[in-house]
């Protein structure tokens, strides 16, 4: 039995390969069964509860919600502290780690699976394709520590693709024209649009795009300023908890929105004292989100326009499988509306939108499937190079996104060059895009520094970056510097001086402050 699990910012699915089929984990929650579980904490009476467990603890008015564990993953470094209550704190790794150890018990005791509690549980995991380094690193450290067995790291929106191809396998005969998929993946708080090859059966990542704070939250965000407007509040008048809690209440009430709806009933008077339920326009909510909606667009047409690179003519329309639809907030009707009204009979949503990259990683397991699935970086890193003492010479990209892994997930780039510098001092830094000047844009995440001996009579120096800089026309030695992006998201360098004989390895990992 091989897993694949979809670590969700509102919810996480498991579905299960076994003898070549594929069906999904249900979990026993007070005598019925649900198909996925909830990425919810809440801290009350000294004591942390996760997904149903905290669903449940909401009708004792606890007194720290957290909607989204997922969320932290990309918003905080595995150190430093992430969460806080009474005394107790957890670092991201830590709050990640204890989620995930929930959901193995769930699914070791209350699911639908033959398991024994010391069974190995092999899985596929994803992240976002456009996931910083660091959250890929926190997502596998984290299944690793509650002792999930992780086979293979895919990115969401190829996952999506293979169960696409599972459930329309006349998209991969030999005499079909469709080419490639287009993956629209919405979920509660990341959107991610990726172009999948489909051609031999080879699942291979062509263009990505993505922003890494959109999804099914920011509609309930919306609803719940339509709201707040009625009731003549503003967001800044309710304490934290309150928020957190009238925000479940706008989701439950998004999640039952049809296209067709007139009216939204958003019930606040559990939560806000003296209020009555309200009755919202449920056009003017599609209205309000669709300009959420209209930042995916974007990115949709520039993946469109990568594909040029690769061979494929994006205006045949008979060449793209479809524009799948996938994820949580997929299936939101603002969404539909926005993408019809410009790829009209190529949108197809998929039958399960919130289970879709579980099941995708499930095929994707399972050896019997013969599925070749290559996929290139999603983000750029790169180091600063120095010309002159005190002056920085050009941003140096080592990894792009058309940079392919080896047989075993890795990327690896190498440089060597005759050092002007006693002491090497590498900047490094991680960024979605290049300007035209080539230096690095978008969202950057700065890396830790670090600091190489080039002169070997500073070999043994405790301190390199308190030495003295010095340079020199002729060269101090020749340098050689191998990274290895690893499969888990670490990236490994292991710089040589090829002149004198000696090298140190380093792991680099992005700042915390």
């Amino acid at each position: 039995m091989r897993l694949g699990i979809d670590f969700g910012t509102t919810r996480t699915v498991v579905a299960v390969a076994l003898e070549g089929r594929v069906g999904l984990a249900s979990f026993d929650v007070d005598g019925e069964f649900r198909d996925y579980l909830p990425g919810l904490m809440v801290w009350h009476k000294r004591r942390a509860s996760f997904g149903w467990d905290a669903v449940a603890a909401l009708e004792e008015d606890p007194q720290h919600i957290l909607r989204s564990i997922k969320r932290l993953a990309a918003q905080a470094g595995p150190d430093g502290v992430a969460f806080s209550a009474d005394g107790a704190e957890w670092t991201a790794l830590d709050l990640i780690s204890d989620y995930l150890s929930y959901v193995r018990t769930m699914l070791v005791e209350r699911s639908n699976l033959s398991l024994s509690a010391g069974e190995p549980l092999e899985a596929f995991i994803a992240v976002p394709a456009n996931a910083n380094t660091q959250q890929r690193y926190l997502t596998m450290e984290a299944f690793r520590r509650a002792g999930f067995r992780v086979l293979r790291m895919l990115n969401e929106p190829t996952a999506a693709a293979i169960e696409f191809a599972s459930r329309h396998k006349t998209a991969l005969s030999d005499r079909s024209p469709k080419r490639y998929v287009v993956i629209y993946d919405l979920g509660g708080g990341t959107f991610d649009t990726s172009a999948i090859s489909l051609e031999g059966r080879r699942f291979e990542l062509l263009a990505s795009e993505g922003i890494s704070a959109l999804g099914g939250d920011d509609f309930d965000e919306v609803i719940l300023d339509m709201a707040l407007e009625q009731l003549g509040l503003r967001i800044e008048d309710l304490a934290a908890h309150t928020r957190h809690r009238l925000l479940e209440v706008c989701r439950e009430a998004k999640e039952t929105l049809k296209p067709t709806s007139r009216k939204v009933l958003v019930d606040v008077s559990l939560w806000l004292s003296g209020a009555q339920p309200l009755v919202l326009d449920a056009p003017e909510v599609f209205a309000r989100c669709e300009r959420l909606v209209n930042r995916t667009v974007h990115l949709i047409q520039q993946v469109f326009s990568n594909l040029e690179s690769h061979g494929i003519d994006a205006s045949n329309l008979r060449e793209l499988g479809a524009l799948y639809l996938v994820g949580g907030a997929a299936a939101f009707p603002s969404v539909g509306r926005v993408l019809r009204s410009m790829y009209k009979r190529k949108i197809q949503l998929a039958m399960q939108p919130h289970a879709a990259t579980a099941v995708g990683l499930a095929v994707a397991s399972d050896p019997q499937a013969n599925l070749l699935i290559r996929e290139a970086s999603t983000r750029l890193f790169g180091v600063w190079r120095e010309q002159t003492f005190g002056k920085l010479k050009h941003f140096d990209q080592l990894l792009g996104k058309d940079s392919e892994p080896d047989s075993l997930g890795q990327v690896v780039a190498q440089r060597r060059y005759v050092a002007h510098h006693n002491i090497g001092h590498l900047r490094f830094v991680e960024c979605t895009a290049i300007d035209p000047q080539g230096e690095p844009a978008g969202d950057l995440i700065p890396w830790h520094d670090v600091y190489f001996p080039y002169d070997a009579e500073l070999a043994q120096h405790p301190r390199l970056e308190e030495a003295e800089i010095r340079r020199s026309a002729e060269g101090f030695a020749e340098i050689e510097e191998t990274y290895v992006y690893r499969a888990d998201g670490v990236i490994d360098v292991t710089i040589t001086n090829l002149s004198h004989g000696y090298e140190r390895r380093y792991s680099l990992t992005p700042r915390q402050d």
